[in-house]
């Protein structure tokens, strides 16, 4: 391997480093923001919070997927080409139409909140945490569009801080105003709204944090005197848009998935399936606590996919077909890594997990176990699809995912409006429609991937060894597993087993080849680590 790329793959790795650091961080914190709302708040006021949750998760993928993915391709592709002046304008003209765009947003949630329970699950009563998340979008919108603007150019630090610093207001200042709602009134749906409120104002103080960050930096910038005209605002707005909005709309279609969904399934319980408003409400509960904890592998995923969009432009850009395409191996193989191990220890282990994260409500954490279950084996499909996602995005191929993605919705939706309207199946037929739309995309994504980069093996020839140290890591730990609950329950018996399925997977993992001597290299002190290990 050059210098050359070895750098290149040294940068690749730390960007993730830094960002997978900083989400295992949010992960972590935004555990400790649902344990004692699922404790405090009862079903119904879990599920108004899950009502406000799910349009907070539809704008922050809209913000973290859509924006900086369409930004940050840009900006890495004028800065491969040495363009400074070029890209700053872009972030400019992109700052100025995404804020307009946040400020809409904003209004029409606090104007219709209202409209906005009711569409959702039939009740006006989370009104109040739907209106309580109305100012987030415009915060979201600013700080989208600077997050895109330094991963274009590499730097991930500005997106992890501020990240974990939304994450850490949220924790506290959503908690405290959920505490003082529900003691002051006794409504769920105003805890909740409480707890909703925190996100918002977290939104804002990351926003607050990544503006200084920017300015700050901005003084050091230095163009060079030979740099060629830059485009017209005009220009620069139709690069914009042509690339933003179909990675919008393709973020847009993943994220409104779980909406619709609940809509759908909704709708059906309290029809065909025969079930109560109340009882709906808390299986949506219930739903989304599992979709919660089914989202915790992404604390690596999102890292990867993040990074592969502007690294693989560039190379794209400066037309390197070895770079393109190890940039594209070892990003697959990343996620495979990841997203394997993960599934399996969801599936295996989702009811003690459940019983852990829900210690207080042993009924609750009962009824989530099953849907976090059956919705494990998704991890893998949704990994790959984040993956392959930016991938294809990069190739310049935007309106792919967006197609494969309304398919998959169709699907899903088909899935969960037959499923949940049969009495006996009710709130799992969501959990069903969640792996067979992921199934659908991923399967379409891997087509068109191949047919743009053919020179990459199969997805499913790289998952054998990563399958194989899975399987290795669930026989050791299962068994040792049920051997501890002889002597403690079953909620604290995972924490030890969990931290030793961690340990035999990356021995198994180094075992079974899994992971290279390449890329052990590239990781810091990666040299004497690899020799350790005597890996070839």
């Amino acid at each position: 391997m050059s210098q050359k790329t070895e750098q290149k793959g040294q940068s690749f790795l730390k960007g993730t480093a830094i960002l997978t650091a900083a989400t295992f961080i949010v992960k972590f914190i935004n555990i400790f923001f649902s344990i004692p709302l699922a404790n405090f708040l009862d079903d119904e006021g879990m599920g108004h919070f899950n009502t406000a949750y799910d349009i907070f998760v539809f704008f922050s993928v809209l913000a973290s997927s859509g924006t900086p993915v369409a930004i940050s391709r840009l900006v890495s592709v004028a800065y491969a080409q040495n363009r400074k002046r070029e890209a700053d304008k872009i972030f400019r003209v992109a700052f100025i139409l995404f804020s307009g765009i946040g400020l809409v947003g904003c209004i029409v949630m606090a104007v219709f909140s209202r409209q906005f329970a009711m569409l959702m699950n039939q009740n006006d009563r989370s009104m109040y945490a739907i209106a309580a998340l109305a100012p987030m979008c415009f915060f979201m919108s600013l700080s989208s569009c600077l997050r895109g603007y330094f991963q274009g150019r590499s730097n991930m630090t500005p997106t992890a801080v501020s990240q974990v610093l939304e994450s850490l207001i949220k924790l506290f200042v959503g908690i405290a105003l959920a505490l003082y709602f529900l003691k002051t009134t006794g409504l769920p749906e105003l805890g909740a709204a409480g707890a909703i409120l925190g996100v918002s104002i977290g939104s804002f103080f990351a926003v607050l944090y990544i503006l200084l960050y920017y300015f700050r930096k901005s003084r050091d910038t230095r163009y060079s005197p030979f740099e060629p005209k830059v485009s017209s605002v005009g220009e620069i707005l139709k690069s914009i848009l042509t690339f933003a909005v179909p990675v919008i709309i393709g973020s847009a279609f993943l994220s409104a998935l779980d909406i619709v969904d609940s809509s759908v399934m909704m709708y059906r319980l309290q029809g065909a399936a025969g079930v109560d408003a109340n009882s709906a409400i808390a299986m949506k509960g219930w739903l989304g606590t599992a979709r919660k904890y089914f989202d915790l592998p992404n604390a690596v995923i999102v890292p990867i996919s993040t990074i592969v969009l502007p690294m693989l432009s560039g190379a794209i850009a400066k037309k390197e077909k070895r770079e393109i395409n190890r940039i594209s191996m070892l990003s697959l193989r990343m996620t495979l890594m990841v997203a394997i191990p993960s599934a399996a220890g969801l599936c295996i282990f989702a009811k003690p997990i459940c019983s852990l994260l829900l210690y207080s409500r042993p009924e609750f954490a009962a009824n989530t176990a099953p849907l976090l279950a059956v919705m494990a084996p998704a991890v893998i499909t949704a990994s790959l699809l984040y993956t392959t996602n930016s991938m294809i995005q990069a190739v310049g191929k935007v309106y792919v995912p967006v197609i494969n993605m309304i398919v998959g919705t169709v699907v899903r939706i088909g899935v969960v409006y037959v499923l949940c309207g049969i009495p006996e199946i009710n709130a799992m037929g969501s959990a069903v429609g969640t792996f067979v739309s992921y199934l659908v995309m991923i399967i379409l994504n891997l087509i068109a991937l191949h047919r743009m980069l053919p020179e990459i093996p199969s997805v499913v020839r790289m998952g054998i060894r990563p399958l194989l140290a899975s399987v290795i890591m669930g026989a050791v730990s299962y068994p040792v597993y049920l051997l501890l609950t002889r002597f403690m329950r079953e909620k604290f018996a995972v924490i030890p087993v969990i931290l030793l399925a961690i340990l035999v997977y990356l021995v198994a993992a180094v075992f079974t080849k899994a992971i290279t001597r390449e890329e052990i290299v590239q990781l810091p002190k990666g040299e004497k680590l690899a020799d350790k290990l005597h890996l070839k």
